[in-house]
């Protein structure tokens, strides 16, 4: 007496699921290292988003502290080589030359028109 056929074909689909089974195994425990890289990515971009930010702000805190030097500086020379006299010497003959030269372009603009 033979077995019937739904029992014989038994087999082969034992042998699909066990594959099956094996293969959903394999890709569980690769989809576990790909969240454990993840993690590791994610935790290094924190720290070098922090490490950037800290950079940066050392690197503000220096410009402000050099601007603040060559503002001290410019100021330094500017109160013992340049008196108030100077400055309104160079004052007056800026705003002469200005003058002049805003003369000069309307003379030249009216001129040309006429």
């Amino acid at each position: 007496m033979r077995p019937p056929s739904h029992v014989t074909n038994v087999g082969p689909l034992v042998a699909v699921a066990d594959e099956l089974v094996e293969r959903l195994a394999r890709l569980e425990e690769q989809m576990r290292q790909v969240l454990t890289a993840v993690e590791r990515l994610s935790n290094r971009d924190a720290e070098l988003e922090a490490s950037l930010r800290a950079l940066a702000d050392r690197f503000a805190a220096g410009l402000d502290a050099q601007a603040q030097t060559f503002r001290d500086s410019l100021r330094d020379v500017t109160e013992k080589f340049v008196s108030r006299e100077d400055w309104a010497f160079w004052k007056s003959l800026l705003t002469a030359a200005l003058l002049a030269l805003i003369a000069y372009g309307w003379t030249t603009l009216i001129s040309r028109r006429g």
